[in-house]
């Protein structure tokens, strides 16, 4: 294979790289409106961060392997990497993530029932420790 066929696929396989981060980094997002409701205004807030830190790294990828070109096979790099992660890795972390979240919360949320400090009003009835 010539120099230049080794240099595309190697900048393809960056930018699969990039593209698999750029899922990760939604996930993240997901991940946060999954463990605590927003709103709408909130989601929008969350989507436009992702979508400017989203633009400056593919702008860098851009501007790094391919001299500031748009060239298909970087766009297509990125988006067969966003494709595997998000239906390959991602559920899974996700579940996982997701899970220790919940036992961990159900397991402060014992330990909050059990505490002896249940009482929030311990300075009004004059009690102190």
């Amino acid at each position: 294979m010539s120099g230049e066929i080794i240099q595309e696929l190697q900048t393809f396989l960056i930018s699969a790289f990039w593209g698999m981060l750029l899922v990760f980094y939604y996930d993240f997002f997901r991940l946060i409106r999954e463990m605590k409701k927003h709103t709408g205004f909130m989601t929008a807030v969350e989507d436009i961060v992702f979508c400017l830190g989203s633009g400056c790294l593919i702008f860098s990828v851009f501007y790094s392997y391919s001299q500031g070109e748009v060239r298909a096979f970087v766009l297509l790099g990125m988006g067969c990497g966003a494709a595997l992660f998000n239906w390959g890795i991602s559920p899974y972390s996700r579940g996982i993530v997701l899970f220790f979240y919940r036992k961990i919360k159900m397991a402060l949320k014992k330990a909050g029932k059990h505490s002896t400090i249940n009482n929030k009003n311990h300075a009004k009835d004059g009690k102190h420790e």
